[in-house]
């Protein structure tokens, strides 16, 4: 059970990261604030809007999982028992998210399965041979380029989907997030994937997000159903 202190100690490091106005002290953008994606893509579509690049045996293991869901089967989907969804699908969940930002930090809280991501600026890219085991959200290491915070995440494990259909890939891929303020309320987030084992080469996508005012965070209760409750009649 979380103590009276320890809640206390959670609610002021949340204070502390908004202490610092974004983009007040470094002249970068302002990225701080709540915001919802616009058009979620359930199937993960390229910039132009076609199928992705996909390797023989990716094609054929995505078409398998699209088949079963359209079906309505039973599918191996990790977000249905409650498993984090992975980047690049937690972009794309219809919950908003918000950012806080500071100087040499910013953190992404997601209302979808209360999960979080945090972004140090400037944090140097693992060599090849220390690179960390993988997992659902793989880490980050973000630089300011202009006026686009570019992160780039990697180890990541491949027990995620990449889309709500079933995109597998492996353990090499790679994200790169650009986020762009193309107006005060007009977030723009171009995401460039890589993946060797899974496409022939990297491909682009693109979101968009919408500045949510005064929206608050709801409680995201992720349960998996695993018995059936008894009914009115049963005794």
């Amino acid at each position: 059970m979380r103590t009276r202190a320890s809640l206390a100690a959670g609610w002021s490091a949340v204070a502390v990261l908004l202490e610092v106005p974004a983009g007040a002290a470094d002249n970068t953008p302002n990225l701080t604030g709540v915001w919802l994606v616009e058009k979620p893509q359930a199937e993960l579509k390229t910039t132009a809007g076609k199928a992705p690049p996909f390797k023989p045996d990716a094609a054929k293991l995505y078409a398998e999982r699209k088949q079963a869901k359209a079906s309505g089967k039973k599918t191996a989907d990790p977000v249905a028992t409650c498993l984090p969804h992975g980047v690049p699908r937690l972009l794309n969940a219809a919950q908003p998210i918000l950012i806080l930002q500071k100087p040499k930090q910013v953190t992404v809280l997601y209302q979808a399965n209360h999960q979080s991501r945090q972004f140090y600026i400037d944090d140097p890219m693992p060599t090849p041979d220390k690179m960390p085991d993988p997992n659902y959200d793989g880490y980050s290491a973000a630089k300011w380029e202009g006026n686009a915070l570019v992160v780039s995440t990697y180890a990541l494990n491949a027990l995620t989907w990449m889309d709500d259909v079933g995109m597998p890939h492996g353990e090499k891929l790679t994200v790169v997030e650009r986020y762009e303020l193309t107006d005060p309320s007009t977030l723009r987030v171009k995401l460039t994937l890589t993946d060797p084992e899974t496409f022939s080469a990297p491909w682009d996508t693109q979101l968009t997000y919408k500045r949510q005012q005064n929206l608050r965070f709801k409680e995201d209760v992720c349960a998996e159903k695993l018995w059936n409750p008894p009914s009115s009649s049963s005794h």
